[in-house]
């Protein structure tokens, strides 16, 4: 007979094995939709799913090893075209020299010092997804896939997803230093995110990430802000700030996508 006290844990199992499904399947449909060989979209695929089912440090870097060969097999896929990116990648490679200091500095801000390990999933999956995004965006053939990939990564820093994300949760860290370093996080992503979206060379998909993304997490923050006001003030603020986040990326989405049918 099965122990009540293992009901949750297995409720929680299946919760994660249904998500992990849910993003693999996305993933792997939206490599396709954009052009990408079956060997990008079952390894991202792969990928997505570890990050979701295998949620401990060693499940972290494993989805981020997939993701890497998951971009080094969209590399294989044909002839590349840096130039259209060329002013995007400063701006990218400044990041991926923040992340791991930001996992640092909460991992000695811990007592015992430890590795957050939402906050390095988080991070991890981004830079993965950056890097698959990067590798279909300069291929004529899967652009599209990519700019919608390079996108979503960007979005997914900033918060504007309906998970935990990494500057968010460093913005509701207890220390000041620490939470002061989110603020930083979160405008270096936006402004990253702006500037990719102006260089995609075909940005129709990755508009339709973001507006699908934003449009899932803008909700999704408001309800968590408003149930954890009374129990978290500071966390329900930082919920709202991904609210508004979200709307504004909604917002300026639609915009350019209305521009653009004009």
């Amino acid at each position: 007979m099965t122990d009540a006290g293992s009901r949750p844990g297995t409720r929680h199992a299946a919760v994660r094995a249904i998500v992990a499904a849910a993003l693999a399947v996305g993933a792997a449909a939206l490599a396709r939709q954009g052009g990408a060989p079956w060997s990008v979209a079952v390894t991202l695929a792969a990928g997505a799913a570890a990050f979701a089912a295998w949620r401990t440090v060693a499940g972290a870097c494993a989805g981020f090893l997939l993701m890497l060969l998951a971009s080094l097999a969209a590399l294989g896929g044909g002839s590349h075209d840096l130039d259209r990116l060329g002013p995007v990648l400063p701006a990218l490679a400044g990041l991926e020299l923040l992340g791991p200091a930001t996992v640092v500095a909460v991992a000695m801000a811990r007592r015992p010092r430890a590795v957050s390990r939402r906050l390095l999933g988080s991070w991890l999956a981004s830079s993965g997804l950056v890097a698959v995004g990067l590798a279909l965006a300069t291929v004529a053939g899967t652009r599209a896939a990519g700019g919608a990939v390079l996108a979503g990564a960007l979005a997914y820093r900033l918060g504007v997803v309906p998970a935990y994300a990494w500057a968010p949760m460093l913005l509701r860290h207890p220390s000041r230093r620490i939470s002061a370093t989110g603020v930083l996080a979160a405008a270096a992503s936006a402004g990253a995110l702006a500037l990719t979206m102006a260089h995609l060379p075909e940005p129709a998909m990755a508009r339709l990430a973001l507006v699908a993304l934003a449009g899932s997490a803008a909700p999704w923050a408001a309800w968590q802000a408003r149930h954890q006001w009374r129990r978290d003030p500071a966390c329900a603020k930082t919920y709202a700030v991904v609210a508004l986040m979200s709307l504004v990326v909604l917002l300026l989405s639609a915009l350019h996508g209305l521009r653009g049918a004009g």
